[in-house]
């Protein structure tokens, strides 16, 4: 997909009535084909995370309106398609649909979506220019002119973007309810209905298990260089069939395991060794408690994954079902209090069950690292690998699926190098997966240099509070980061506020001594920098141009 236009008509965070931002004003064409990210620079405070925040919230609202209302006892009895977090908007983008057998810029069919306050979300869908309108009510019918992922992923605990994939897992988890209990067929290739994807710390081990499983080495190469992986050694998936944690809120259902039973026979297929422990009592009659499936990586393994789960996209899909019946752990009221929630502290009502209390979870999960002879824990791994890990990884699975990634500040946990190299690495990825950019929107919240330096001057956007986004005056591209640091973020300094202060203290010695040793003195204390120099030069005019 790629956005156009986004207008927000009623206050929405620090996003003000009226607000308005311009992706691109061209028609379709052969330039969509390339890799340009779209940057959001400036201040903290500016708005650049909500415009991410709202976005999600737009698209989790028109998936709700778009599914069946029997999934779930919140979407039957507490939703209201008249209302949402951004209560009113317009936003426009083009998308290939998904129905399409054909994916060139010529099959875009530009979508215009306009929901005004307290009235449910109308849509149009037309190849022509938008005269004339005739929309409909958002419904499940458009459910093929949604972006099939919509991936958030945000550096920090920024609850402002989370929450509605938060509620969007809670929503898939009632959605396996309903089909367990109504014993519906339950198809992991179609279910769940979800486009809403978050990147977390959690996600780190499918991702990764995912990709070495089924990728092709050449595809690999940005993730084994950066990370000095050599290879997976091993690992091991625990499975406990629990039943719900408050088994009077659904009598219908007994354990929760029955509509991946499937994809859990698939798992045992590719396993190297498996163990299982079973419950046995006169009411249970045998049922397993605990199954260990155990894993060690070689070409067998490999070959295994790859006739079970086909790509990466697959299995990484099963794992997330997996891992979503560990919200059994949470009862109808906790439920509806985090389903009609508005507050940035949600994901905090969501307690944090012990590992014996899981149905999923990934254990002693082994990877050799180059020049080390030792298996390294994925635990191990610093939060700028797991960074990496969530936006490089997730960028290998993605096809040729229509997609919208949400990043908020991608980079934080980067050291320098991994900085300057975030947009190269990422277009990598990207293209390793052979994955068409025709399909996908990049949108990054950034405070780097770097990362500005590597994108189109039409592509980066420009924050300031309470003022609609401007592109910048000058271009961006392959320009020194102390120039942007300076154009966009009106800071020329090269060092600390702190050591800045402190080399004014060195006054007194040009004030007392000669100047060389006083120069002496600051040399001995100060490394070098643009405002050593300046200072310098001031103490000479100010005592020694006599």
């Amino acid at each position: 997909m790629k956005l156009v236009r986004l207008k927000i008509n009623k206050k929405f965070r620090s996003l003000f009535k009226g607000f308005e931002i311009n992706f691109r004003e061209d028609e379709p064409n052969v330039n969509w084909e390339k890799f340009h990210p779209f940057c959001f620079a400036g201040l903290n405070g500016s708005g650049k995370s909500n415009v991410l925040e709202a976005l999600a919230n737009i698209f989790y609202h028109l998936e709700c309106c778009t599914l069946n209302e029997n999934y779930s006892e919140y979407l039957k009895n507490d939703f209201n398609n008249e209302k949402s977090e951004v209560d009113a908007y317009e936003l426009e983008y083009y998308i290939i649909p998904r129905d399409s057998n054909k994916n060139s810029f010529e099959d875009y069919q530009r979508v215009y979506i306009k929901k005004e306050k307290g009235k449910i979300p109308y849509i149009n869908i037309t190849k022509e220019t938008l005269s004339d309108l005739k929309f409909q009510p958002v419904a499940n019918s458009i459910r093929s002119f949604l972006p099939e992922l919509v991936i958030g992923y945000s550096s920090g605990e920024n609850e402002i973007l989370s929450l509605p994939f938060i509620k969007s897992r809670l929503l898939q988890f009632d959605e396996y309810l309903y089909h367990l209990k109504e014993k519906a067929d339950y198809e992991l290739e179609t279910k769940p209905e979800s486009s809403l994807t978050y990147m977390d710390y959690h996600s780190s081990q499918a991702i990764l298990l995912s990709n070495f499983l089924l990728q092709d080495e050449d595809a690999l190469t940005p993730i084994k260089d950066q990370l000095e992986i050599e290879k997976l050694h091993s690992f091991r998936l625990v499975i406990n069939n629990h039943r719900l944690y408050v088994p009077s809120e659904m009598p219908e259902i007994d354990y929760l395991l029955p509509k991946v039973e499937d994809t859990i026979s698939k798992l045992r297929k590719c396993a190297t060794v498996n163990y299982i422990e079973r419950e046995v009592s006169v009411e249970d009659k045998g049922n397993i408690k605990f199954e260990y499936l155990d894993f060690y990586f070689n070409r067998k393994t490999k070959e295994a994954f790859k006739k079970h789960f086909d790509n990466p996209l697959k299995l990484f899909r099963a794992f997330q079902v997996l891992s979503l019946l560990n919200l059994r752990i949470l009862d109808k009221k906790l439920k509806k209090e985090i389903y009609i929630s508005d507050s940035l502290y949600a994901m905090y009502k969501i307690p944090a069950p012990k590992e014996v209390e899981h149905v999923f979870h990934f254990n002693l999960f082994k990877l050799k690292k180059e020049k080390s002879k030792d298996k390294m824990l994925l635990k191990a791994f610093s939060d700028g690998e797991h960074q990496f890990l969530h936006t490089m990884g997730i960028c290998l699975m993605l096809q040729n699926k229509s997609a919208l990634f949400l990043l908020d500040e991608p980079e934080t946990h980067f050291n320098p190098e991994w900085r300057s190299e975030f947009i190269s690495i990422l277009k990598d990825s990207l293209d390793k997966s052979n994955s068409n950019s025709l399909m996908r929107d990049i949108l990054i919240t950034s405070h780097s240099p770097f990362i500005i330096s590597d994108c189109l001057p039409d592509k980066v956007i420009i924050f300031k509070r309470g003022e609609n986004p401007t592109r910048p005056k000058f271009n961006t591209f392959g320009t020194s980061i102390g120039i942007i640091t300076s154009k966009i973020f009106k800071s020329n300094r090269t060092i600390g506020d702190f050591s800045n202060n402190q080399i004014k203290e060195f006054e007194k010695f040009f004030k007392e001594l000669n100047y060389n040793d006083a120069l002496s003195i600051l040399n001995a204390k100060v490394g070098d920098s643009v405002e050593k120099l300046l200072f310098i030069n001031e103490m000479k005019n100010k005592y020694y141009s006599k």
